[in-house]
């Protein structure tokens, strides 16, 4: 019977057919279901991917997940926190950008409440970035409360805080290998299980700016900034996060408003414009050394721009400074005084 229910609704998809709020109740119960085959569940997702998610389909999709996901207890801190993350899926390769820049977000007394899973698409995510800093992903509730505590940082792994998901991975893993882009490639970031008041939150595809926007507002989440930077003259579209490489697409509402999609330059942030090719990561080892150098304020002049453009960025929309301006002249005080620097080497004793 519950398959029959899903093949019903994969035919109204493929007939363009919008989903109402108890259908797409009903789906998530048998997708997140072991008794569904994976076969009827890769025709589900399929059959929605080729329609398109509307605007009120995804922000349901969000709080159907959301209302499955574990609650970790961190009420207390989720007014003041912020989450920085993206979608990943750019195929763009570089460094760690929006975790780094969590580090001077927390350095600056901010709680980041980070919430993620192992990169598919990258050689080096940003859980392996945090592991390799010292902070665990398999934390226990103490330790992740202490954490936040001590250092305003935690990081909450996906897969512990949303069992359900488990059902799904094999369809994941099987459309992955098609090629085909689902709701799931998006989901992620808008599931933080601490419902941060606000986040940061790049995506790889500027179509997707104003739904995700939308369904964040409606899901309860404050203050929201979602970002597609605009590369030219790169074989990629564009990557997920803001960068000082090009325009950059911004949807925001809370302290940083637009008037729906928005393109904002560099110069917006008073930085000037640079060569993609700065930005550029690589494997685990690499990425630690870029990691060291933008500490030291050594690094390339268009990843040291792009993350202070970044970080302003989370600071204004975290309320912590009135402008974009004075968001730039934080962030660049909190690297030349060795502030971040500091952090991380707190990091190891909170943790050890």
């Amino acid at each position: 019977m519950d398959e029959e229910i899903l093949v019903s609704e994969t035919e109204l998809l493929l007939n363009g057919h919008d989903l109402t709020e108890v259908q797409i109740t009903e789906c998530v119960d048998h997708l997140t279901s072991e008794k569904i085959s994976p076969l009827q569940k890769k025709s589900f997702l399929t059959a929605l991917a080729k329609k398109g998610e509307s605007p009120k389909e995804f922000s349901r999709f969000v709080h159907e997940f959301r209302k499955r996901a574990i609650n970790p207890g961190l009420e207390d801190f989720a007014d003041s926190a912020i989450d920085l993350c993206g979608t990943g899926g750019d195929q763009a390769g570089s460094f760690n950008i929006s975790t780094f820049v969590s580090f001077m977000v927390a350095a600056a007394g901010v709680p980041v409440i980070k919430h993620g899973n192992r990169s598919i698409s990258s050689s080096c995510g940003s859980a392996d970035l945090l592991e390799a800093i010292g902070i665990p992903l398999h934390a226990s509730p103490k330790k992740i409360r202490s954490g936040l505590e001590e250092l305003n940082f935690a990081f909450l792994f996906a897969p512990h805080y949303h069992p359900s998901f488990k059902n799904i991975a094999p369809v994941r893993k099987l459309l992955a290998q098609e090629g085909i882009v689902t709701i799931f490639n998006l989901l992620g970031p808008t599931l933080n299980p601490a419902k941060p008041a606000h986040q940061l939150l790049g995506v790889f595809d500027q179509q997707y700016l104003t739904p995700i926007g939308n369904a964040l507002q409606e899901n309860g989440t404050a203050h929201s900034m979602i970002v597609h930077g605009l590369i030219a003259n790169e074989p990629i579209k564009g990557v997920d996060e803001l960068t000082a490489c090009g325009e950059n697409a911004v949807y925001g509402y809370g302290r940083i408003q637009t008037n729906g999609t928005e393109i904002w330059s560099p110069s917006k942030w008073n930085q000037d414009t640079f060569d993609f090719h700065d930005l550029k990561g690589g494997n685990l080892e690499e990425n630690v050394r870029i990691m060291n150098s933008a500490l030291r304020v050594d690094c390339s002049p268009g990843l040291l721009a792009t993350i202070l453009i970044n970080a302003a960025s989370a600071f204004t929309l975290c309320g912590k400074v009135e402008s974009l301006e004075e968001g730039i002249a934080l962030s660049h005080s909190l690297l030349k005084n060795g502030q971040v620097l500091k952090w991380l080497e707190k990091v190891k004793n909170v943790f050890a």
